[in-house]
């Protein structure tokens, strides 16, 4: 995490929220992430799509001279950190990443909103992921020893991924149609 960015825990949002602060929260996770479970309140916003217009049709108070704040999420904090990054590349820097992400929400058993039963960006990639192995170890054997050498393009791809947090194929993935749609029901929960 970058030493400059603010963060926020999940204790004092929550004190906040339970005083009936006005509260801006922002989860710039992919509609099907955050279909799958969001701290209730929060808007969507992906993280690809944040511009100062986003912000600014969400919230009336989020500007560069604005005393409020406004506060990121997402699963872990790399994509709020980038999400802040990119704000601050707008000039507006009143904002603030939750630590510890919806990860550490849910882990602390905090009310969630859900919106179905969507499989998460992260279970799709490695459904992808696995399936692709399988084929190309079937594959190997059946048609021609090559396919496996094609398998250590995929473990690759798993380093990239796991040294850099940027993982290619999960945003392929949520462009796939089922994971653009925003349809989330006001007061959805399980």
């Amino acid at each position: 995490m970058n030493s400059q960015t603010n963060t926020i825990s999940l204790e004092e949002l929550q004190a906040l929220q339970a005083n009936e602060y006005e509260t801006a929260l922002f989860d710039v996770r992919t509609p099907a992430e955050f279909k799958a479970g969001h701290a209730p309140g929060a808007k969507l916003l992906p993280l690809d799509e944040i511009s100062p217009e986003t912000i600014a049709e969400h919230t009336q108070f989020v500007g560069t001279e604005s005393a409020n704040r406004c506060y990121v999420i997402c699963h872990s904090g790399s994509r709020a950190e980038q999400a802040i990054q990119r704000l601050a590349q707008f000039g507006i820097r009143n904002v603030a990443m939750v630590a510890g992400g919806m990860e550490e929400w849910e882990k602390s058993g905090l009310p969630m909103q859900r919106c179905g039963n969507a499989i998460s960006l992260e279970r799709q990639v490695q459904i992808v992921i696995g399936s692709l192995l399988v084929v190309k170890v079937v594959f190997g054997f059946t048609i021609h020893e090559l396919f496996f050498a094609a398998t250590a393009l995929i473990g690759a791809g798993l380093v990239v991924a796991g040294t850099t947090r940027w993982c290619g194929m999960a945003h392929v993935i949520a462009q796939l149609p089922w994971n653009r749609n925003r349809e989330c029901p006001e007061g959805a929960t399980r």
